[in-house]
């Protein structure tokens, strides 16, 4: 049997969330930041994660810019996950039923 957890994650006020998304405008500029998955839904519990795409207008290494987003909006109570595309891979891939970037921009927000 798996030890329980005491510690429950908090749910997200749209405050802390517009909060996440300045500091990483604040040092990326990106074309645009898309907030998806069960927060998005409205759908969140309280083990839910905030899922955010970053959008940019160009992505020299997704992988360090992920990281970098992510450290940007630091600690709110809730595991993050960053996406980063540029511009150019959002607008192709998200015509593509499927994909993430597909979902990301049907029912993001």
């Amino acid at each position: 049997m798996l030890p329980s957890n005491p510690k429950k994650q908090a749910m997200l006020t749209e405050k802390i969330i517009r909060e996440a998304v300045a500091r990483m405008v604040a040092i990326a500029h990106p074309s645009k930041v898309i907030m998806f998955g069960s927060y998005a839904r409205n759908e969140a519990k309280d083990d839910s994660d905030l899922d955010l795409m970053v959008i940019e207008q160009h992505v020299e290494n997704a992988g360090e810019e992920m990281v970098r987003l992510r450290n940007a909006v630091g600690h709110i109570g809730i595991g993050v996950d960053v996406l980063v595309y540029s511009d150019e891979e959002a607008a192709r891939r998200s015509v593509i039923p499927g994909t993430l970037l597909y979902w990301a921009h049907k029912e993001g927000r």
